[in-house]
């Protein structure tokens, strides 16, 4: 499929891909993948995975999950792992 872009969330942050992007891999972290293409955008969750990036503007998303969802359900799972996150860092607990 040819697509104008995706934004994936990475663990360092949201990254957007267009055609040419260098070469990178990236670790996922739990949130949407958005894949535009034209004035059509089609929204994914992933749960984690990691993201291979192309020089020649070929890219490969390896999810744990990507059902195709609603923002709701995303939202409420970004908030989930955000709070196991910071009582993890308060306790100290991994």
């Amino acid at each position: 499929m040819e697509i104008d872009k995706i934004i994936i969330p990475s663990t360092t942050g949201l990254m957007s891909v267009l055609p040419g992007h260098a070469s990178i891999i990236a670790v996922l972290k739990s949130g949407v993948l958005s894949v535009h293409e034209g004035n059509e955008v089609i929204k994914y969750f992933i749960s984690s995975g990691f993201a291979l990036i192309h020089t020649n503007s070929y890219a490969e998303i390896i999810a744990v999950e990507a059902p195709s969802t609603n923002l709701e359900k995303a939202e409420a799972q970004i908030g989930v792992d955000v709070h196991v996150a910071l009582n993890s860092a308060l306790t100290g607990k991994c």
